[in-house]
């Protein structure tokens, strides 16, 4: 099979586009790792006896953990169609706090062979906050 003379195009992906993608693999990270940690020893029955690793689960347990994933869902559409100085920045620190939820995730779970998988995901996801928080410093500026 020949090769074609002419390249494939290159076509520029808008920063916007780009801040969204990363927000949509985030949430794709989440629900597969809380997935499979349903699969680990203990944690289905937990669930279902009411029990979280913050404690017993309360109506506002579950309010706490809802808004703390309807953020980054949220800001898949914010990274569309905020103005670029409050997309900037609201995707800079929206990134570095979920980072550090992360981050503590990570010192939390590290001895527990069962999480090691967990510890995975979160290492990814920090690569992809630190993908946000680059592009968002990065943003282009108009000639």
């Amino acid at each position: 099979m020949a090769i074609p003379s002419n390249p494939l195009s290159n076509p520029k992906v808008n920063i916007k586009t780009k801040l969204a993608c990363f927000w949509a693999s985030l949430m794709f990270l989440y629900i597969y790792a809380d997935y499979f940690g349903l699969m680990t020893p203990g944690d289905l029955e937990d669930m279902m006896n009411l029990k979280t690793p913050m404690g017993p689960t309360t109506p506002g347990m579950l309010i706490g953990f809802s808004v703390l994933l309807i953020i980054p869902a949220l800001m898949i559409m914010a990274s569309v169609v905020l103005r670029p100085q409050w997309n900037k920045w609201l995707n800079i620190v929206v990134a570095l706090l979920y980072a550090v939820i992360s981050i503590l995730i990570i010192i939390g779970d590290m001895g527990n062979e069962w999480k090691k998988f967990f510890v995975l995901y979160q290492f990814v996801e920090l690569f992809v906050f630190g993908m946000i928080i680059w592009y968002a410093i990065k943003w282009p500026r108009t000639p």
